[in-house]
């Protein structure tokens, strides 16, 4: 269950940054960009711990806001190139 729930933060993160940041070309549609969600998913829910919502053994809000700022450091690398 906690790979699912994972997946899915990483996924609707990787969509929700797609959506916020058109400008950024390849941001919503590419494979790096949908790598980068999923291992801040997973950093995210490493590095903050268990607080506000634990669903299956995974911290949903710590993986969001670690996914979204993962995602957001790629597409300010990919920008300055």
């Amino acid at each position: 269950m906690y790979w699912l729930i994972w997946a899915v933060a990483g996924l609707v993160a990787w969509w929700a940054m797609g959506q916020w940041m058109k400008g950024n070309e390849g941001m919503g549609g590419s494979w790096a960009s949908l790598v980068m969600s999923l291992v801040g998913a997973g950093l995210g829910d490493l590095a903050l711990g268990d607080w506000l919502w634990m669903l299956g053994g995974y911290n949903v809000v710590a993986g969001l806001i670690g996914a979204f700022v993962v995602n957001w450091l790629w597409g300010l690398l990919k920008s300055t190139r």
